[in-house]
């Protein structure tokens, strides 16, 4: 078996990527809570609009609980970079 290197520049570039992707979903999400604001303010407790805001907010809650995953995915990419840089520095 061959020996197998690890480029932490890929490691990091893989965390910095998902930060880009948490950062924009979360301006989504506040988008789509300002929508849902607007819809409730412009159009008061229509019926309909209601069916949409609740709509908006489950998706907005759904893609919330998406980005405590990517965080949660992120902090393990970051441990395990540092994890391999680290036993590169005991060498």
């Amino acid at each position: 078996m061959a020996n197998k290197t690890v480029d932490t520049d890929a490691l990091g570039q893989a965390a910095n990527a998902l930060s880009t992707y948490i950062e924009a979903v979360q301006n989504n999400i506040q988008k789509m809570r300002d929508a849902a604001t607007d819809c409730s303010d412009n159009m008061g407790s229509d019926v309909y609009s209601q069916k949409a805001i609740t709509k908006l907010e489950t998706c907005a809650k759904d893609l919330s609980k998406t980005l405590a995953e990517a965080s949660e995915l992120r902090k393990k990419i970051l441990n395990k970079k540092k994890q391999i840089e680290d036993s590169y520095a005991s060498f």
